[in-house]
């Protein structure tokens, strides 16, 4: 079986991304949160690795909640949301997700409500996911086919993602502790990292994002 050089590319950061993850949890388990600057600027860069792998976006969770402790949620909720931010307007230039890419070329767009949500809401749609567990790169690659522009995206992004992942690390951080106490932090850490997994593939379901995208309170079809 052929692999491209987009999806090699993806699979090389995944690595990265998983190797900077241990990494921070390693720091964070041994010596007691004692990462200094290297816990926001690692935050950072596996946020924005893990949103440019597309399909395993969420899996920097466990390290994001473990620094809860250590970090104001909203340095965390800006570091990781402006990786997070990059990362996901990086699609915008790739076109295709590795999704997209398997399954031969761009959903139709007449039978995508993903579509028909960005021709009415356009940059409202890209912050309304942005600030939202849903995936962002449908409505990334349909924002690049509309031509909407790169800076006002990426500056949507950031909003939306800043503003999700700082009220995460606020709640986050009450249930992460409660959890560790009972549980103990590695334990803690590898549910949640099995529950972000399980998330990613849910996430990136067909059936599923179509139920979400079809609530009346998303979107509703004009009379």
């Amino acid at each position: 079986m052929r692999v491209s050089g987009r999806n090699l590319s993806v699979i090389l950061m995944l690595i990265a991304t998983m190797g900077v993850s241990l990494w921070l949890m390693f720091n964070l388990v041994i010596y007691g949160g004692n990462v200094g600057s290297y816990g926001l600027i690692g935050l950072f860069a596996i946020a924005l690795l893990g949103h440019v792998t597309v399909v395993a976006k969420d899996t920097f969770i466990p390290v994001f909640l473990s620094l809860t402790g250590f970090y104001h949620p909203a340095l965390l909720g800006l570091s990781a949301g402006v990786g997070g931010a990059i990362g996901e307007t990086v699609t915008y230039y790739w076109g295709l997700s590795i999704r997209e890419t398997l399954r031969g070329g761009i959903p139709n767009s007449k039978n995508d409500r993903v579509s028909e949500w960005i021709k009415k809401y356009g940059l409202l749609a890209v912050l309304l996911v942005a600030a939202s567990p849903l995936p962002d790169t449908p409505i990334i690659l349909l924002a690049g086919s509309a031509k909407l522009p790169l800076g006002k995206l990426l500056a949507i992004e950031v909003v939306g993602k800043v503003l999700w992942y700082s009220v995460g690390a606020y709640f986050g951080e009450r249930v992460f502790a409660f959890m560790s106490a009972s549980l103990g932090q590695i334990t803690t850490s590898l549910l949640i990292f099995a529950f972000s997994l399980i998330l990613c593939v849910l996430l990136y379901s067909d059936r599923l994002r179509r139920k979400v995208l079809s609530l009346p309170w998303i979107l509703t079809e004009k009379r």
